[in-house]
């Protein structure tokens, strides 16, 4: 998988998707890399949420 697919892959785990249906948007690519995409994704989601000051902003 090339940089510019794990990037697409990313984006929709972004907005949300689980990875099940990550498997059936990307039928293509092996589950193991979609699932290395999610995990990295969501452990580094996990880790900058431990580093935030509590603070969020409404931009609506």
């Amino acid at each position: 998988m090339n940089k510019k697919d794990q990037m697409t892959v990313e984006n929709f785990v972004s907005t949300g998707m689980d990875l099940e249906t990550l498997y059936s948007c990307f039928p293509d690519f092996s589950r193991e890399e979609i699932a290395e995409i999610y995990n990295n994704y969501k452990n580094n989601e996990a880790s900058s949420n431990d580093d935030s000051t509590g603070m969020s902003i409404n931009c609506s």
